[in-house]
């Protein structure tokens, strides 16, 4: 799974849910950052959560890493579930024939 894929399903997860948070401001900031956090490396996820860590405290922290892993897992689980399904059926321009004549 590349990095950029994960970043983009991310941002199109984002782009789906944005509607049903209008009215909740804060719920929608928290999903932003915990999707900022799931897009980065692990060496960059470490220095934001270090951030994160002496700015607002440890707890609030281990919330965004436990939010950001989840939402990294669930796009991740979705995209090789994508992957498997459109590996499992013959492309629809093949044909028996076509087959055999390669």
């Amino acid at each position: 799974m590349h990095q950029n894929e994960i970043t983009a399903a991310i941002a199109a997860t984002l782009d789906l849910r944005r509607p049903q948070y209008k009215d909740m401001p804060q719920a929608w900031r928290t999903l932003c950052e915990a999707s900022h956090v799931a897009c980065l490396s692990e060496a960059a996820q470490a220095d934001f959560l270090n951030r994160v860590t002496t700015q607002r405290g440890a707890d609030t922290a281990l919330r965004l890493r436990e939010h950001a892993a989840s939402i990294r897992a669930s796009v991740v689980q979705f995209l090789v579930e994508r992957k498997r399904n459109v590996c499992m059926h013959p492309s629809p321009t093949a044909s028996p024939a076509n087959a055999e004549a390669s």
